[in-house]
């Protein structure tokens, strides 16, 4: 996967500095789909040697290489996250 991939599917860009980090700056991305669950990227340190990938945010075992994987997660749980609000 690659880092225009996650921008293209509406990730956003979160830059820690050196002093947040308490060593040297690096970034991530993450989306949002509902308010409980979040995707979280790899930093940019990782994706140089690994390629980026991406995970639920404080959920350990899933992992996405595939971009086209990714998508499909993020469409399948959009769609019927907005069927569940509809009254």
């Amino acid at each position: 996967m690659k880092e225009q991939d996650l921008i293209d599917l509406g990730f956003k860009r979160y830059d820690v500095s050196a002093e947040e980090s308490g060593d040297i700056p690096f970034y991530y991305y993450t989306y949002e789909i509902t308010n409980e669950l979040c995707l979280i990227s790899s930093d940019n340190g990782v994706a140089e040697k690994d390629g980026w990938s991406v995970e639920m945010f404080d959920y350990d075992g899933i992992k996405f290489n595939n971009v086209e994987d990714l998508k499909n997660l993020i469409d399948v749980i959009e769609k019927n996250t907005n069927i569940l609000k509809t009254p």
